[in-house]
């Protein structure tokens, strides 16, 4: 039997493929899949993050939306506030840290007239050291 942590952990793995591939539409939809019948608030609100952040790199590659990807980053950095570090088996703490960089990063390019998405400023969605995946290869 699969714990709610495994469920989790296994919800998130589905999303990092696509995320990590540059597909992140695709990511959000494999991520809102869970978020939908996740009944635990915190655990929804890891998904939701996740979720606002493959959409802001939606917005910005296919859309040209700078603004708006500014916008959802900054609610998924404030959605992943009261998220614990490791759940789901994400890096939690780096994920926010990479957020508050991007959307920053994106207003300084937009300023600039530029909308490009560079690779550096794309969050980094890791593994937590201390979860259970950490031992295994990145997706």
């Amino acid at each position: 039997m699969n714990t709610p942590d495994a469920e989790l952990e296994a919800i998130v793995l589905r999303g990092l493929g696509a995320y990590r591939a540059g597909l992140f539409y695709e990511a959000h939809e494999l991520w809102e899949a869970g978020w939908r019948d996740e009944p635990d608030p915190v655990r929804k609100a890891l998904l939701q993050g996740l979720i606002l952040v493959a959409a802001a790199l939606h917005k910005l590659t296919r859309m040209r939306s700078p603004s708006g990807a500014v916008r959802l980053l900054d609610k998924a950095h404030a959605r992943l506030a009261g998220v614990p570090e490791g759940m789901g088996g994400v890096a939690v703490d780096l994920l926010s840290g990479d957020i508050a960089r991007a959307a920053r990063a994106i207003e300084q390019r937009a300023s600039e007239g530029r909308t490009e998405l560079d690779a550096s400023l794309l969050p980094r969605m890791e593994i937590a050291a201390s979860s259970p995946a950490g031992a295994r290869p990145r997706a």
